[in-house]
């Protein structure tokens, strides 16, 4: 593995060469008061704090919304028209490993047999650069689900932060080809294996591990401990749109007597349209289902499909749900490892 340094003054330096190659370069910065990845040409607006960004970057390969074709009525016809994507070349700043982990979840989910071709289009496009954690929140539980805070999953290239520089690891060509773009910046480096790093973080060594529950939480799908857990449950989502892997989505048409559009949209387990039959049953029709819902698939379908759980540990489902649910305690719980 290759090993460079570069200097964080010359940061601002690096992205315009990437941006004069004709690369748009996404960091996390303050956009209409909310920390997200954006745009950016001007290094004094990044805004990196420790844990992960509240919005992840999935919103970047798989939009919120997003038109798949649109058509016209004409007399007894129905013209279509493709939705063309225009993508640049992306450079993604500032991930945290959770999150480029998460991207290579979603490639599982995306590139799959079949590919999806609006996602293939936008990951073709992008190289991924992430920065190794050496500070983290509470809620941040990595470890228990088999990476840490200097995984490589998924990305490019590595940072990690050393007093008035980063050191570089080229984790593949695509990453490798971005350090080229401006080679007169990067000075060769030494440096520890990044599993091999210095942990700052204690706490999250300690983590009760999540990797294989899978099968004891399916044994539990009858259980009244789900209506213990699910009840506190308010079904407003925020759960999954902040998840940097959830990627359940919903068709819709939007139209009127001349012309429409056919669009995809998040969706989330926890809603009870989710699914609603047409016949007005619903086969989860109260909280605790849909929930159980949820950490069966991040924890046991998903792993009995792909061969790996679909949590990153990332915590934003746990600091930002309104009611203060913690998807690691609750299966710790659940689990009987633990009694909150």
């Amino acid at each position: 593995m290759k090993i460079w340094t570069l200097q964080k003054k010359r940061v601002g330096d690096w992205m315009a060469a990437l941006r004069a190659a004709g690369k748009e370069v996404l960091a996390p910065c303050e956009a209409d008061g909310l920390l997200r990845f954006r745009p950016i040409d001007d290094p004094s607006a990044i805004a990196v704090r420790p844990g992960p960004c509240p919005f992840p970057f999935k919103e970047w390969l798989f939009p919120p919304h997003q038109v798949l074709f649109s058509y016209q009525f004409e007399g007894g016809k129905v013209n279509l028209r493709e939705e063309e994507v225009l993508v640049n070349d992306q450079v993604g700043l500032f991930l945290r490993p959770c999150d480029a982990a998460a991207i290579k979840i979603l490639d599982t989910v995306f590139l799959s047999d079949p590919p999806d071709g609006f996602y293939q289009l936008r990951r073709s496009h992008l190289t991924i650069v992430t920065l190794g954690c050496r500070q983290a929140v509470p809620s941040c539980f990595c470890p228990a689900v088999g990476l840490s805070p200097t995984s490589l999953e998924g990305s490019d290239l590595f940072l990690w932060e050393e007093d008035d520089r980063f050191l570089v690891y080229g984790v593949s060509e695509k990453g490798d080809r971005l350090v080229q773009v401006s080679p007169d910046l990067f000075e060769p480096g030494e440096g520890p294996e990044p599993d091999q790093l210095p942990s700052p973080l204690p706490f999250m060594e300690r983590k009760e591990p999540l990797t294989n529950v899978g099968q004891k939480l399916q044994g539990l799908f009858e259980s009244d401990l789900w209506q213990e857990v699910g009840r506190t449950c308010l079904g407003c989502g925020i759960c999954a749109y902040l998840c940097p892997t959830c990627h359940c989505f919903d068709i819709v048409d939007e139209s009127d007597a001349y012309s429409g559009i056919r669009c995809r949209n998040w969706d989330c387990c926890a809603f009870p349209l989710f699914t609603l039959h047409a016949s007005g049953h619903n086969p989860r029709p109260d909280q605790p289902s849909r929930y159980r819902q949820r950490v069966l698939h991040k924890f046991a379908y998903f792993l009995q499909t792909f061969q790996q759980n679909m949590c990153v540990g990332c915590g934003r489902c746990s600091l930002f749900c309104p009611v203060g649910m913690d998807i690691y305690q609750i299966v710790l719980q659940l689990t009987g490892r633990c009694l909150v």
